[in-house]
Order: C-alpha cells, then sequence, then structure tokens
C-alpha cells in the first residue's frame, strides 16, 4: 500500500507467495523487489506481522536501509490479542 503526501492510498502491487516457502531471504528479496522497483528513499516504513521469518527479513531492510521504519502491525497485534481473550471465554 502506497500512501502519497495528499493521503491518497495506492495498491502497488499484489503477489501470491502461498505456494513460495517463507524463508527470510525470500520475503527480504521480495520487498526488496518493490524497494528497487520505487525507490528506496520513498519509503517511510515496512509494516508486516510478527512471524519469525518477516522479523528477520525486515531487520535485514533496516539494516541497507536505516532510514526505513521497521514495524509491527497494529491490528495484527490486536488480532492476536483479541483471540487470546476470546479463547479464556470460549
Amino acid at each position: 500500500m502506497i500512501t502519497t503526501a495528499d493521503n491518497k492510498e495506492y495498491l502497488y502491487s499484489l503477489c501470491d507467495l502461498s505456494d513460495v516457502s517463507h524463508t527470510a531471504k525470500i520475503l527480504k528479496d521480495e520487498i526488496e523487489h518493490v524497494l528497487s522497483r520505487i525507490g528506496p528513499n520513498k519509503f517511510a516504513a515496512v509494516v508486516s506481522d510478527n512471524a519469525s521469518a518477516i522479523l528477520s527479513a525486515r531487520k535485514q531492510i533496516s539494516e541497507k536501509y536505516p532510514f526505513i521504519l521497521n514495524t509491527n502491525c497494529i491490528a495484527h497485534c490486536v488480532n492476536l490479542i483479541t483471540k487470546d481473550i476470546m479463547s479464556m471465554f470460549f
């Protein structure tokens, strides 16, 4: 998702990776592919869930591009917390 200066949002690309192993290297390469096509200087952050492979990929991206914020998706975190709370009642 790309957000422009005037707060318009655009989906840049969509790629089905369901048949691909989600290793840190593959995820990092996919992120870097998008960064290189658009230009890393145009990014403020990489946002994702907190699976170990994507955390490792984001860490590698942050080391190469220290100006790009590495952050977890708050909606994903809220979803996990909600599932934990709901599991106590059901």
